[in-house]
């Protein structure tokens, strides 16, 4: 990328340029016009932000530092300012001031021509007919996507094709995917392979599943299960997901259901729907781990709006696998009922789930007698109520903890709370992950230790709270406790809960 998007962005919004500084001012005059500027941007005015940037870019005005210029660019593009937006995709795609990334320059480049920054296709193109690989592949994006310019997949192929036959990862990725969803297969697996070979792991990861179930090539069902552990065991998603079916059906594996759990856990906290149902599912179940309703109503209302409704209704409809009638259902009622303040009601589907031997029946009891809403209410005994179920129940020693946190009904007393919380903790029980996770990020009853509160957010991770995401997204802001990541904390923000009385509108009530 060449520097003249810097010098574009300084002249474009006319606080300063050469040609503006008139021959006859004195050094002093020049000094408050920059010192002005200065001002503004710390004030935060945008296109002040962009310019600052660009002196520090530029070593004009200043001692050069890219990554003074990479942070005042940040702050402007933050604001939405395209020129701001396109020069810290100069950074990305340079490492000037920043850890280089080209994904991240594209995708920044592209938003700065959605923003207005339109010059920026025409001069990337140029370049890209001239043969940079960098340009081809955000050429390619452009037509891919209609940025900049009329949507043609066959033109962004062709870029593409231009920078994987020069050995671009990035090419080489985009170009498999294109020819993937337009149903040609065997060309799609040869750039995953060699996307795969160069250690791209969305790369590896469609090579291993296209091997693994005969896509474009031989089936090899053992062969693509190293490759989607691979993918798997290096964070990615839908890898952890597949590699999840896999032990659960025994192909390229040895059957685990054990382990199958273990995969689908990690690829619910990192957000596929898919392993959020039927994770939701098997708590429900108790299929390979403990069943626990109030985990599955959790799981069940995050995949829900991802494309499951359907299917969640299903399962109480008229049928051999029907849940209707299950104690599940009965559960679910009661909490309807629960969440209207229709107690009585409440308390006879809670019955019913705990005669059944499930333990969210006997805490959901406590819940109520500790409610001050009911007619019956009596703390002492809703207390006991809980500490009888908590002997089985993760629901309940969260409760509990947040009771002897608070000294409700009961001595003040954090040896014991943090001793409730911490068990439910250990059950990777979400609403207690992030409760102490708040303790150590506010310091509150407890020593402030961001690394903990960290920790226990990240454990809670698919199923933060609305609070804990946004604590979580500004230690990663700010860099307390960790490395400062602003991708990372935007991705938190973006990852939200599902709403419990959206499910509870969909369970029949008969």
């Amino acid at each position: 990328m060449k520097k003249c998007l810097f010098i574009i962005g300084m002249a474009s919004i006319g606080l300063l340029s050469p040609q503006c500084v008139n021959a006859q001012q004195t050094l002093e005059e020049v000094k408050d016009s920059l010192n002005a500027i200065v001002d503004l941007a710390k004030k935060g005015d945008a296109k002040a932000q962009n310019v600052v940037g660009s002196w520090y870019y530029a070593g004009k005005h200043v001692k050069q530092n890219y990554t003074e210029a990479a942070q005042w660019w940040a702050r402007s593009a933050k604001q939405g300012y395209a020129q701001g937006i396109g020069n810290l995709g100069l950074c990305y795609q340079t490492g000037h001031g920043v850890t280089k990334d080209s994904l991240r320059a594209i995708g920044l480049y592209n938003r700065s021509i959605r923003e207005g920054n339109t010059a920026l296709f025409a001069q990337n193109q140029k370049r890209a007919d001239e043969g940079s690989i960098f340009d081809c592949v955000f050429v390619g994006s452009c037509y891919q996507k209609g940025i900049g310019t009329q949507r043609d997949l066959n033109k962004a192929l062709n870029y593409y094709l231009k920078a994987a036959s020069r050995n671009s990862v990035d090419a080489q990725r985009e170009a498999a995917l294109l020819y993937l969803n337009g149903k040609k297969p065997e060309e799609a697996i040869k750039w995953f392979k060699r996307g795969a070979d160069n250690g791209d792991m969305p790369s590896i990861f469609y090579y291993g599943k296209m091997l693994h179930d005969g896509m474009g090539v031989k089936q090899d069902v053992q062969q693509g299960m190293i490759y989607l552990l691979k993918a798997a065991e290096a964070e990615f998603p839908m890898g952890q997901y597949e590699v999840a079916q896999a032990y659960f059906k025994g192909e390229g594996v040895m059957k685990s259901p054990e382990q199958g759990v273990e995969w689908l856990i990690k690829a619910a906290n990192n957000g596929v729907s898919n392993a959020q149902y039927q994770l939701a599912r098997r708590y429900v179940d108790g299929d390979g781990l403990p069943s626990d309703f109030d985990q599955a109503v959790s799981w069940f209302a995050i995949a829900l709006p991802k494309g499951h409704i359907n299917a969640f209704k299903k399962l109480f409809e008229e049928g051999e696998n029907s849940l209707k009638g299950s104690p599940f259902h009965a559960y679910l009622k009661g909490l309807r009922y629960y969440s209207d303040k229709d107690f009585d009601n409440a308390l006879k589907q809670f019955k019913a789930v705990e005669k059944e031997k499930h333990e969210e029946g006997k805490t959901m009891q406590g819940v109520i007698l500790a409610n001050k809403d009911y007619a019956k209410y009596n703390l002492k005994k809703g207390i006991k109520a809980l500490k009888k179920a908590a002997e089985g129940s993760p629901m309940a020693n969260y409760l509990l903890g947040g009771i002897y946190e608070a000294g409700k009904g009961v001595d003040r007393d954090m040896e014991q709370a943090l001793a409730h919380l911490t068990q439910a903790a250990d059950a990777n029980y979400a609403p207690a992950l992030c409760y102490l996770g708040d303790m150590y990020y506010e310091g509150r009853g407890v020593e402030q230790n961001y690394e903990k509160a960290i920790d226990y957010y990240n454990k809670a991770k698919g199923q933060l709270s609305p609070n804990a995401s946004k604590r979580l997204a500004s230690c990663y802001e700010n860099g307390w406790g960790v490395e400062v990541d602003e991708e990372k904390a935007q991705a938190i923000l973006k990852m939200q809960g599902g709403s419990t009385n959206e499910l509870l509108k969909l369970v029949p009530m008969n």
